[in-house]
């Protein structure tokens, strides 16, 4: 499954978004009608399909250790905001009231690719990370190299 482009929807008075049709059919040809949403890392709310986020869960937040108060702070904010939710028949998704103030995600929202999982952003919040991507681009780029090989940094 890889989640690719950006989509602009409505956010309807319940507060659901439809899931754009590429990702759909990924998530269709895949069997998964579960997702689960958390907050990310720069004010948007990630979409994972359920296999994917026990993948990262087992990986990742099963792995620190429990005793550091880091560790404990990772897994507690990546953990406690996730929610579980269901794709109904619809293609739509039911945004979470405590996730979309996070994101201040409300009538209208973007929707982008990024390729494992989806993010749902607030248009002018994802306005203002690509901007701040297009200046870095070139600096980012070239220091690529030093993640490719740490298994950690995923």
């Amino acid at each position: 499954m890889r989640f690719r482009g950006q989509f602009k929807y409505a956010v309807d008075h319940k507060g659901r978004i439809a899931v754009p049709a590429p990702f759909r059919r990924s998530l269709d040809a895949a069997n998964e009608r579960k997702l689960v949403l958390t907050k990310g890392y720069d004010g948007e709310i990630e979409v994972h399909p359920l296999s994917e986020w026990e993948e990262f869960e087992n990986d990742m937040l099963l792995a620190l250790p429990r005793y550091k108060r880091e560790t404990r702070r990772f897994m507690r904010r990546r953990a406690a905001s996730a929610t579980e939710v269901d794709m109904d028949s619809q293609g739509r998704i039911m945004v979470p009231r405590h996730l979309a103030e996070y994101a201040g995600v409300e009538k209208e929202a973007i929707i982008s690719g990024a390729i494992s999982h989806f993010e749902i952003w607030n248009p002018e919040t994802f306005e203002g990370f690509n901007e701040e991507s297009e200046q870095h681009q070139e600096a980012d780029s070239e220091n690529l190299e030093k993640y490719l090989s740490d298994e950690g940094s995923r």
